[in-house]
């Protein structure tokens, strides 16, 4: 599709107020704020700083490059980002398979010039291409070194990048370490787009293969897993990630831009067409996780977005269902609707602000909002947010929310260490058509908070955060009620403390009515106003950390990438 009819599209589906700032933050990025971010030198003072430090025990990482057929100058650039490393304790190992001898002898020479000016470079010459997979392996038994870290032959390392994945593995104990990227176009400084990732996000990595680049991971959890499996090729390296990150101990993520991904012709980075067969690669890499992790459930590859994929997930039939609802109205409601489902499932409205604690045993209670109106018939949702909690790390659940206008009101909070006492809605105002930056509003995402219309929690979380806010000696709920924010966040990261996790999802959604509801009056009250105060002291420390599922880079970046109000305070 040529530019001109993107732009076409775009003004169809978004309108063109909205598609105009897409284009102009997009310039704006490409030709100043990105290569001013993400400079790709350092300064002198920082270079010695960094060569000067000494980790606490000896760490050699070996650098593993497959070589087919590769430009002669994005050889030289590769070889040169490895060689600025200021951590220094490296050996790159070069495995050509290269059928053109013409570029063979060329490449041979190349490196052969490298190698006299640094000696921790080692080429061998492979007898016939073997696939990615098996060159790629090749790469690996050239390796000494203690961890294997991943290198495209027509990419390039920040000066920084061994320097910090060492630092998560000397002060941190990171078993798999991985960093953000970007992807330039000609220089370093024609930034086109710039991946902020979140620290390990199991439900988002299962929609696509977001880790990718920069890779780094023990010899010894190399040797559990095994190496790369050519059946897998096209998506050999999410078959590969998904394998390490399930047996891994300890993953790292490096919120800084260590990885640049060359953009040009055949490249994965240029387009997701360019090698189509990556798709069923990927599909199949996902469904055996699924198997390893005993997770039952379908994979879906998406259509019209490369390689990204939704799990259905089989949900027990015996599965126990606690609904709560606001009025007494809504939970009639919502005993006509959801009739027709599978699972045992309980009904009752809840009188603000207190509520008797059910003794009975349940898988999932399910508090549902009044003011907002289903998009699915016949309870789909539900049975979408009961999948989400299908996988045992994933402890709340909340559908996307669109306002009377189509656009995002909710799909997840975050919060940041340099705003302790406030949170922040996430892409309230992107037009619903809209995928959004990486397509986190396609698919399902971990996020650090969920809030709306709805909220599945775990019965297990939710039965710790009740019973320490039950009156002493009552059944009675002593805390903010059960609808409020308060209580919805304090589930979530009541989740986190339990190493859980919390999610929101696209594929179902409802809509917020017209009007004020009681809820959203009470927000200003004074009463409301002390609430927030109590909830900020109670969970100061976590607040004031870095959200896990967030990225400091998207402190600067949000306003172009979001184009929504992602920085709207809920405050």
């Amino acid at each position: 599709m040529s530019m001109l009819a993107k732009v076409g599209r775009f003004c169809r589906d978004y309108g063109v107020i909205y598609t105009a700032r897409k284009v102009l933050y997009r310039t704006y990025i490409k030709y100043y704020l990105g290569g001013r971010y993400c400079p790709f030198a350092i300064s002198e003072e920082e270079r010695n700083k960094q060569s000067a430090w000494v980790p606490d025990r000896k760490v050699k990482i070996s650098i593993v490059v497959p070589l087919y057929n590769t430009n002669e100058e994005f050889l030289v650039q590769m070889l040169q980002s490895v060689m600025d490393q200021t951590y220094a304790d490296w050996e790159l190992c070069l495995a050509d398979a290269s059928d053109d001898e013409a570029c063979r002898a060329r490449i041979a020479e190349l490196v052969h010039k490298a190698q006299e000016k640094d000696g921790r470079i080692s080429y061998q010459r492979l007898a016939s291409n073997e696939g990615i997979s098996e060159n790629t392996n090749r790469a690996i038994e050239m390796s000494t070194g203690d961890y294997i870290a991943l290198l495209d032959h027509d990419d390039l390392l920040h000066p920084s990048a061994l320097y910090d994945v060492m630092q998560q593995i000397n002060y941190h104990q990171g078993e798999f370490v991985y960093t953000d990227e970007l992807s330039f176009d000609g220089t370093t400084n024609r930034v086109q787009n710039i991946h902020f990732k979140p620290d390990f996000s199991p439900e988002s990595f299962r929609s696509n293969n977001y880790i990718c680049h920069f890779s780094v991971f023990s010899r010894r959890l190399l040797e559990k897993v095994g190496g790369f499996r050519s059946e897998f090729d096209g998506s050999q390296d999410y078959d590969m990630l998904l394998r390490l990150t399930d047996e891994a101990d300890n993953i790292c993520h490096v919120p800084r831009v260590r990885y640049y991904w060359r953009i040009h012709a055949g490249s994965v980075a240029s387009s997701s067409a360019a090698k189509p067969y990556t798709i069923d690669a990927g599909k199949r890499a996902l469904e055996e996780h699924l198997m390893r992790r005993g997770i039952v459930g379908r994979v879906q590859a998406a259509e019209g977005y490369g390689p990204f994929y939704r799990v259905h997930y089989d949900v027990p039939q015996d599965t126990k269902v606690l609904v709560m609802a606001e009025t007494e109205r809504l939970a009639e409601k919502l005993k006509q609707e959801l009739s027709g489902l599978p699972y045992e499932i309980e009904i009752h409205p809840v009188v603000q602000p207190r509520f008797d604690v059910d003794e009975k045993q349940f898988d999932v209670i399910v508090m549902v909002r009044a003011g907002y109106r289903p998009d699915q018939p016949d309870g789909a949702w539900l049975t979408e947010l009961l999948s989400c909690l299908v996988p045992r790390e994933n402890m709340v659940a909340a559908p996307v929310v669109y306002d009377g206008r189509g656009r995002i009101f909710h799909a997840g909070y975050g919060y940041r260490p340099d705003r302790p006492e406030q949170i922040m809605s996430l892409y309230r105002g992107v037009p619903g058509k809209d995928p959004s930056y990486m397509y986190r509003l396609a698919f399902r995402q971990n996020v650090s908070l969920v809030g709306g219309a709805v909220l599945a929690v775990r019965e297990e979380v939710y039965s710790d955060w009740v019973e320490e806010n039950l009156e002493v000696g009552t059944k009675k709920w002593n805390g903010w009620g059960a609808f409020s924010d308060q209580t919805w966040f304090s589930f979530c990261l009541k989740a986190k403390k339990r190493w859980g996790d919390c999610v929101y999802t696209p594929y179902v959604s409802f809509t917020k009515l017209q009007g004020l509801t009681w809820r959203q009056k009470q927000r200003c009250s004074k009463a409301s106003q002390e609430h927030w105060h109590l909830f900020f002291a109670m969970w100061d420390r976590m607040l004031k950390k870095e959200d896990p599922h967030g990225n400091p880079g998207m402190n600067i970046f949000g306003k172009y990438y979001f184009l929504g109000k992602s920085n709207t305070l809920l405050l």
